[in-house]
């Protein structure tokens, strides 16, 4: 299995290091920093004015582009910490949007607006699969620059580097940055092949990531009418792998996920599990049913092959006692 460095940590600081990158008025992109195939900058010359920008109360969060009239498909990270929604159209005006539904699981989002797009929406493909070493373009607003284009190559699909990020992604060697999150990837034709998601560095040198839209097209109508997925979610804050300095430290045998805050509210406070925050002798979990889990990212994993709503068996021990209880998943406490 392939470390992946900080690939873990981007996700969550998105929005922390696009703010940091993005200080002063968007730059538009006019020049091309690195140089990619003919036919690609010309899909870029024709694409560019769909893409936009999405702004929170904040300020800038990321990208996201006109895929129909009046509807903007994003990356659900984008706008998961809630409105109002401005967009800075590519024409630089602005304009309100809202959300319609989204696919925490797919990282995925769809906005509402009654803006006009300054071009034709971008055609999605969702019929035919990215191909290793096809050459692709994305259109984003990272490093500070407005609607801006990188080029790059599809280098793996099926991707699943982490139990924190959607599975099933498509690796590429896109040069992306924070802000560029909810970009389009596009193929030499001008489709729109998925949705920027995550960043990150491998074994095998930087990489990217994206959500592909092949065979999603009843998933984008469904968003459309409103449909929200969620992730299930325990409803830990700091679980923490047991490991033997650990175990020693807290008088408790090794192995297993030590329980950190139990969010109230959320699926283990509603199954009685004691965090280490509580004081008194905090709980481990062993096992999600009957599977062993000894980090954080063994139990994410286990607990996200189900779905909200879905009901799991943890065994846990509380001091010398071990002993199972049931936990019915949710979205996570508070969304």
């Amino acid at each position: 299995m392939r470390k992946l460095g900080g690939l873990l940590l981007l996700l969550p600081l998105l929005l922390a290091l696009n703010l940091l990158l993005t200080k002063g008025p968007p730059v538009l992109w006019t020049e091309t920093v690195q140089a990619g195939p003919e036919t690609l900058q010309e899909v870029y010359t024709k694409a560019h004015p769909a893409v936009l920008g999405v702004e929170g109360p904040e300020g800038t969060r990321g990208t996201g582009f006109f895929y129909a009239p009046g509807l903007v498909l994003t990356a659900y990270h984008v706008v998961a910490e809630g409105g109002p929604f401005t967009l800075l159209l590519a024409d630089r005006t602005r304009a309100q949007a809202r959300l319609l539904g989204f696919a925490e699981p797919l990282d995925l989002a769809v906005l509402a607006t009654e803006a006009t797009p300054p071009a034709p929406p971008l055609p999605l493909e969702t019929e035919r699969r990215p191909q290793a070493g096809e050459a692709v373009l994305h259109i984003g607003n990272g490093r500070g620059q407005f609607i801006a284009p990188r080029y790059g190559r599809v280098t793996r699909l099926e991707a699943s580097p982490s139990a924190f990020l959607p599975q099933g992604l498509v690796e590429t060697s896109l040069p992306l940055a924070p802000g560029d999150s909810g970009g389009p990837v596009l193929d030499a034709r001008g489709k729109v092949l998925g949705v920027a998601v995550a960043i990150g560095q491998t074994e095998a040198g930087f990489r990217s990531y994206f959500t592909p839209l092949f065979g999603r097209g009843e998933v984008l109508l469904a968003l459309e009418r409103g449909e929200r997925r969620y992730w299930p979610y325990l409803g830990l804050r700091g679980p923490r792998a047991l490991t033997p300095e650990l175990a020693r430290e807290l008088g408790l045998p090794p192995g297993g996920v030590l329980v950190g805050e139990v969010v109230p509210g959320g699926a283990a406070h509603r199954a009685g599990l004691r965090g280490l925050e509580a004081g008194g002798v905090p709980d481990v979990i062993l096992e999600v049913n009957g599977v062993p889990v000894n980090s954080f990212e063994d139990l994410l994993r286990e607990v996200r092959r189900h779905q909200v709503g879905g009901r799991i068996a943890l065994t846990v021990r509380r001091g010398g006692q071990v002993f199972q209880v049931e936990a019915v998943l949710a979205p996570f406490p508070g969304r």
